[in-house]
């Protein structure tokens, strides 16, 4: 796990000094080691950080180099099946230099298979890039579910890249301004979907997507290289098979995910999933750490109770971590700067503070459950949109449709600006699917209240920007009746990689640690996703049964089968205390600032009782304060001089 940073320049020579800046400025992904290279002919720089986890050994450092020096790489992430292709790799003639370095296994498979069967074999989370001097050409890739990020822009004569987009904004053809566009869409979401980000002039590569650079045409190609639709592996002819293969996956999936040369430990909630990984590790591992937040001052969203006796029923060395109403308040800056860009999702104060205390035990790896709930449904409000998607399905288009545009357009005319049910009956009338994703904020009426009169309204259309590309994808390969398959697939193409996985990644790496997710196999998602409904779906008002029939051979039933509660913060609550007192005045004021909201609208928002939407504008203010505005304003004393950048603190 690590940091990289690329140039390529088609005119004059890379510029080293600038390569270095945009590798140090990364520090916190890679504490154990930095390296720069420029190669021969100065159009091409590759820089790197490095976080040793894998060969801990200098041979492994990077850029690294084949012997006769064909190609050269940088590498984020981990390859957790290296060994098994490393043989394979020298049956097929290929030479290693290094002891067990996955870095060079992936060096050696492109020189020896290419970069399309190399892809093929891999299991594992990474971005990375590989000069081929040979072809003179870059090959930059992201992982299939988008656990590794990678970020890219366009620059005078060159392309630049790198594992954050702050580390793009290093070089001085590169300026931080907002993505308009994209900023309407990411008030819907949450976060944005790729190829684009917040950041205007700053892409990223998607999940599951390689981009091919080469440099003597001065090209560009994108090529998506993976789909879980279009996996034709052996379907479980029964429900019994179906369980029995996810079982094997699970357990191969958590073997891989156990190899390291440092200790590794479980973010512990007191759920299903991170209780499942927790049994299945201990049991190979025997001596393991969990980490687990409370909220002594909001008991009904504290689960160290169950969490603590979970780490104790395995002999765990159990960790927890408190957070207080001003833990959110002391914290809230440093996270906006470590998301690159935001990631609404109040949860990244929990996961920042319990890598921090990852870190200070000496623990770099963890374990993490992310996915499970978009894999086997085992969200309430999915249930709950399921059950609307099919009622909705029984009544015919003739007089149907007229009929629900009329309801909707009453409901608008009733109900509050920000409510739902008026945007489902629209989208219903429409024809459009009713579920857009699992982390839906403001509404397309709810974002015409609100925003202000810098930002265009015309022409934006977040449906037909974001829903339908994946939709019609989706198409292709299943009937619009498959109404869960088209919710996980949703979510495995935009929510997971750009929302749920970026949270883990960024908010880990702060402090050096490594977030992996057993969870997000691939083969384990592929088998899932291709089941027959009936075996994959929800069934009536319980969710995720597929999982919960594996997990109850190794946990308690009464306690799997437990209505779910969720890994949240009390953001509501804390909209009332000394947070919301400080921040949301501070809202009003930027929003009359900037123009990007409408003051009016803001006050009406914030005047809610009981909402959670107030936070996603919260952290979106705050990053733009830190990366568009770049000023430390009277109201952010805790930004002055950027204290957060210490992994000490």
């Amino acid at each position: 796990m690590c940091g990289l940073a690329g140039c390529i320049s088609f005119g004059k020579e890379v510029n080293k000094d600038v390569l270095v800046c945009m590798t140090d400025i990364m520090g916190h992904r890679g504490p154990d080691g930095s390296g720069v290279w420029v190669s021969d002919c100065g159009r091409v720089g590759l820089g790197h950080r490095r976080l040793s986890i894998i060969d801990l050994s200098d041979a492994a450092a990077q850029p690294m180099h084949d012997e006769q020096g064909r190609a050269c790489i940088v590498f984020n992430g981990e390859i957790y099946n290296h060994r098994s292709l490393r043989e394979e790799l020298e049956r097929d003639g290929a030479q290693f230099y290094t002891d067990h370095s996955d870095t060079e296994t992936l060096l050696q498979g492109y020189i020896v298979w290419g970069i399309k069967r190399l892809l093929d074999r891999l299991i594992g989370m990474f971005a990375f890039a590989i000069f081929d001097q040979k072809k003179k050409k870059i090959i930059l890739v992201r992982d299939r579910l988008g656990i590794k990020p990678l970020y890219i822009a366009k620059i005078n004569g060159g392309i630049i890249f790198a594992s954050e987009a702050k580390a793009l904004l290093e070089h001085p053809d590169v300026q931080a301004r907002l993505n308009y566009e994209y900023f309407y869409h990411y008030l819907s979401f949450r976060s944005v979907p790729a190829p684009a980000t917040l950041f205007d002039g700053i892409q990223k590569l998607a999940a599951g997507e390689l981009i091919e650079i080469d440099i003597t045409a001065q090209a560009m190609e994108r090529i998506s290289y993976w789909n879980p639709l279009e996996i034709g592996s052996a379907t479980p002819q029964s429900l019994e098979e179906a369980e029995e293969r996810v079982e094997e996956l699970l357990a191969s999936s958590l073997r891989y995910r156990l190899e390291a040369d440092v200790p590794i430990g479980v973010f512990l909630s007191g759920g299903v999933d991170s209780a499942y990984l927790l049994r299945l590790a201990a049991s190979q591992l025997g001596d393991v750490n969990t980490y687990t937040i409370t909220y002594p001052e909001d008991p009904k969203y504290d689960e160290g109770g169950e969490a603590r006796k979970l780490a104790q029923e395995v002999g765990a060395h159990h960790h927890e971590v408190p957070i207080r109403h001003e833990s959110f308040i002391q914290n809230l800056a440093a996270i906006a700067y470590y998301q690159d860009e935001p990631i609404a999702a109040p949860v990244c104060i929990p996961v920042y503070l319990l890598a921090r205390e990852a870190r200070r035990t000496g623990v770099p790896v963890v374990l993490s459950g992310e996915g499970s709930d978009e894999l086997f449904i085992g969200y309430e409000n999915w249930l709950r949109i399921r059950d609307l998607q099919r009622l909705d399905h029984y009544i015919p288009d003739f007089p149907g449709r007229a009929m629900r545009r009329a309801v909707a357009s009453l409901a608008q005319y009733i109900l509050s600006p920000i409510s739902r049910y008026p945007e489902f009956l629209g989208r219903a009338a429409k024809g459009q699917p009713l579920f857009w994703g699992g982390a839906m904020d403001f509404t397309e009426r709810g974002k015409e209240y609100l925003i202000g009169s810098a930002v265009p309204k015309s022409g934006l259309d977040t449906f037909d920007a974001v829903v339908r590309p994946i939709r019609e994808e989706f198409l292709r390969h299943r009937p619009g009746s498959d109404i869960t398959g088209w919710m996980s697939f949703m979510d495995v193409r935009f929510r997971l990689p750009e929302l749920m996985l970026p949270r883990l990644d960024k908010m880990c790496m702060a402090f050096s640690v490594e977030g992996r997710v057993p969870f997000l196999d691939h083969r384990l998602v592929e088998m899932v996703m291709n089941l027959p409904e009936q075996f994959r779906s929800a069934r009536g008002n319980e969710g995720k049964l597929l999982f919960k029939s594996v997990a109850s051979r190794v946990l308690p039933e009464e306690f799997v089968y437990r209505r779910k509660r969720g890994f949240q913060a009390p953001v509501k609550e804390w909209k009332n205390t000394e947070f919301g007192r400080r921040y949301l005045p501070s809202l009003i004021k930027f929003a009359a600032r900037s123009e990007l909201f409408n003051p009016d609208a803001l006050k009406y928002l914030l005047g809610q009782a009981g909402d959670r939407l107030y936070f996603s504008l919260l952290n979106f203010m705050m990053w733009y304060l830190v990366f568009i505005e770049n000023i430390m304003v009277d109201d952010f004393p805790d930004l002055d001089g950027r204290p957060w950048l210490s992994v000490s603190q």
